[in-house]
């Protein structure tokens, strides 16, 4: 595997924008393919569409865009930390957190059928802000316990606390009106809740920092390469755990019922795969009980240990591959070096812009597949209409996509959300640089 030649310090790797593209794509294919594959007929090509979308993007899209949140948190900081400045890395990423939680509150006015995630998302980060600084290792000592205990103890609590309504956005009104609950949802009752995405960021974070220290070395390769084959390792075992434990629950569910603990009880006599098709579809933020078996499965969006290993596995496998052909394959080991022509430079464009492109999304879902989905013809007609769900409405929205990647590459400008957010970042950065100079000076 070439060496590569360390790229300029303000190089952005081609390859983690490509991934965060991917993850923009993938959850936008997982809000519109699934919905249209449940209303068409079995065996349809809608039907087919939807369930290998569902597949391929449910609970694995969010998570590989949490843990490239962490990663774009190192790249953001790099300049601050090195320079010694730990407060104002901490503030900048605290202003961005707290700029999500505007931006998706916002959102939430909105009627669309997405669970908006980006108030989530921000709050994670306000929590990640103060350990921006802190040593690698205490870093993935927490990535840890919170991937291992979070899941657990999130189920354990959810027995003897209401969870977030299904569907409900966090709203400004959800904060006037219950902010114990609302903030609540944000931690833990949500269906994105901080306890799991925490642990995402903090990941990010630690590939983060393996791929800039490996860059700074030139030994990008190296690094982008083990990072791709752990996080291979990681998710295959992940899904064989979750298979096995399965089959094993499955089969105790149809045979017995007595004996078996709590919250697989509910299950007593019901079909192997009937069970297999409940337990690996995607949950509302939590693991399905607090029990053993529950902690074993990769139910998306769940949390659970196997859950959180399967979709860190996908999520480094998928950077790792990326940065591995964008930014060293490519360009002979000396990433930075060559620019990207135009299809790559449309993407990689449009992955550096993810807070626009998911913000449009989300109007685009309110504007079209809300009210299509209010029409009952769309239940007892003739469906969805092409344009609001389905492989059609998805076309549209990627060329959308791909339209607005190539727009800002040619144009050589960033997204107007995400120049907004550094605007403020930096603002808010220099006032406390300026702040610091004038009591320096008093005294």
């Amino acid at each position: 595997m070439p060496r590569s030649s360390a790229p300029a310090p303000a190089a952005r790797m081609i390859g983690v924008d490509v991934a965060r593209f991917l993850a923009i794509v993938g959850m936008i294919a997982a809000h519109l393919v699934p919905v249209a594959g449940m209303l068409a007929e079995p065996g349809s090509t809608a039907e087919s569409a939807g369930r290998i979308t569902d597949a391929l993007t449910a609970g694995i899209a969010a998570p590989l865009f949490a843990v490239l949140g962490g990663v774009s948190t190192v790249f953001a900081t790099r300049r601050l930390l090195r320079s010694g400045r730990a407060g104002a890395a901490i503030g900048a990423v605290a202003v961005r957190g707290a700029l999500l939680i505007v931006i998706g509150l916002v959102l939430g006015l909105i009627e669309t059928p997405v669970a908006i995630v980006l108030a989530y998302y921000g709050a994670a980060m306000l929590i990640v802000a103060p350990l921006v600084a802190v040593r690698s290792g205490l870093l993935g000592a927490l990535a840890l316990v919170l991937g291992v205990a979070g899941g657990p103890v999130n189920a354990a609590l959810r027995v003897d606390m209401e969870p977030w309504p299904p569907g409900d956005q966090i709203t400004f009104e959800g904060f006037g009106q219950d902010s114990g609950g609302t903030l609540g949802a944000l931690l833990l009752t949500g269906e994105y809740p901080a306890i799991t995405w925490v642990a995402y960021l903090l990941v990010g974070v630690l590939i983060g920092r393996l791929l800039t220290a490996a860059a700074r070395r030139g030994a990008l390769g190296r690094a982008a390469g083990l990072l791709a084959g752990a996080g291979a390792v990681a998710a295959v075992a992940g899904q064989l755990v979750s298979n096995a434990a399965v089959a094993a629950a499955s089969a105790a569910a149809s045979t017995a019922a007595g004996t078996l603990p709590p919250g697989l009880a509910a299950f007593a006599g019901v079909a192997p795969d009937e069970f297999a098709e409940y337990v690996t579809s995607s949950t509302l933020g939590a693991p399905l009980a607090p029990e053993l078996w529950a902690q074993l499965i990769a139910t998306p969006h769940s949390g659970s240990p196997v859950d959180v290993l399967r979709t860190v596995g996908i999520a480094a496998a998928v950077i790792g591959l990326l940065v591995l052909l964008c930014d060293v394959l490519r360009t002979g080991g000396r990433p930075g070096t060559r620019p990207p022509g135009a299809v790559l430079g449309a993407v990689r464009a449009a992955g550096a812009a993810p807070l626009t492109v998911y913000t449009l999304h989300i109007v685009a879902t309110g504007l079209l597949l809300e009210p299509a989905l209010a029409d009952p013809a769309a239940f007892f007609g003739d469906g969805l209409p092409w344009w609001a769900a389905g492989l059609g409405a998805f076309a549209l929205q990627l060329a959308g996509v791909l339209a607005i990647g190539a727009l800002l590459a040619a144009l050589g400008r960033r997204g107007p959300l995400e120049a907004f957010v550094s605007g403020a970042v930096r603002l808010v950065v220099r006032g406390g640089d300026r702040e610091r100079a004038g009591g320096t000076s008093a005294g």
